[in-house]
């Protein structure tokens, strides 16, 4: 009797692990190499590095989708929507966005940046409008002709960033993709009045996305040397925001590593969005103190109550790029903003590059206006 309890038991025990293997492999995580039906720009920057040079250009193309191969009609137009997202207003933690509307065609590619109408027509072939702020984060997602969320896994994209004439750096976009077994063209499930991304795995959802960040970094130093002085910074955003109203801050743990695995543990908080120094964060983290180049790992990032904010709480994804700037002579290096033609002349190198991840989803809705 008691040897048939125990299979009973271990048979049980197995049934539950299976179940929940089973419901963990329904979750799609994103993939941020393969064309989505959403694109994410960790970082614009506003300004001009000379006369009609915008510090920031957003490239996007589109790829015929797999599930429409082959492409009868080469040039098949492609609505997307664009959100400038704002970093949380100290006074009211308010996240200003303004959105956009433009087309492109399957396999075409649309450029535009940041400033508008300000910059000559060979930085934009389409017509958008300026951000509400110096710098802040990009979301594109592909829309309907009633502007709602459709599946269409073609998209891709890159940012291009200036600080002056002869510094610039560039990125890909983070592609999150829509339902495997949704059609190309479907209607993506939505939230909050139809104003809501769901970003949670789910049927007729967008896929999965992350709340750990991780990656490689060049530590700062002021001291002149071949690479140096040096200035790299870590930013963060969370796709858990809600536009134009005051949202939860996010509070993420950091662990630092010199080249030996010696640890600073640290942290950092911030609403919707933040870049942020290294020796910010910790005056210790720099070249002296650490080494050349480490790593880093952040712990969950987390929203924390706050009263009279009706935001949710817990849990948040969290996306991320490091950016480093080396500079000459020894001359401090650090951004600017917003950049103009004279106001970061020391910059000689830039380079910038998305975090990677630990493939472990948090389930998320981005809310528009």
């Amino acid at each position: 009797m008691r040897r048939q309890m125990l299979a009973m038991f271990a048979a049980l025990a197995v049934m539950v692990l299976l179940s929940g293997l089973r419901a963990q492999a329904q979750v799609r995580l994103y993939d941020p190499n393969e064309p989505g039906s959403v694109l994410v720009f960790p970082k614009f920057v506003r300004g001009t590095v000379v006369a009609g040079v915008p510090a920031t250009e957003i490239e996007i193309s589109v790829h015929c989708p797999i599930g429409l191969q082959p492409c009868a009609v080469p040039g098949t137009s492609v609505r997307l929507m664009g959100h400038w997202v704002c970093p949380g207003q100290v006074e009211t933690q308010i996240c200003k966005e303004n959105n956009f509307i433009f087309t492109t065609t399957v396999e075409g590619t649309v450029s535009f940046s940041t400033e508008g109408s300000a910059v000559g027509t060979n930085f934009s072939t389409v017509k958008v409008p300026a951000p509400l702020c110096p710098e802040g984060y990009l979301i594109v997602w592909a829309v309907n002709v009633v502007n709602r969320p459709i599946k269409f896994d073609g998209l891709v994209g890159d940012a291009i960033v200036r600080w002056n004439s002869h510094a610039a750096g560039s990125y890909k976009a983070i592609a999150i993709q829509a339902d495997p077994a949704l059609a190309n063209n479907a209607l993506l499930a939505t939230s909050n009045a139809g104003n809501g991304l769901i970003f949670d795995g789910g049927p007729g959802h967008y896929a999965a996305v992350t709340g750990t960040v991780m990656g490689t970094v060049k530590y700062d130093t002021l001291t002149p040397a071949a690479d140096a002085p040096v200035s790299t910074t870590l930013t963060l955003l969370t796709l858990d925001t809600l536009s134009n109203r005051p949202n939860n801050e996010v509070f993420t743990d950091i662990d630092f590593y010199d080249a030996n695995e010696n640890v600073l543990s640290d942290s950092t908080n911030y609403t919707c969005w933040t870049e942020t120094a290294l020796s910010t964060i910790d005056p210790s983290l720099t070249r002296d103190f650490m080494s050349r180049k480490g790593f880093f790992v952040s712990l969950d990032a987390t929203k924390v109550a706050e009263e009279g904010i009706a935001d949710n709480v817990g849990p948040v994804t969290q996306l991320g790029l490091i950016d480093t700037q080396e500079c000459a002579g020894s001359a401090a290096c650090s951004e600017n903003l917003p950049v103009t033609a004279s106001n970061n002349p020391t910059v000689v190198n830039h380079y910038a590059y998305r975090t990677d991840d630990d493939s472990i989803p948090v389930p998320t809705t981005f809310v528009g206006p």
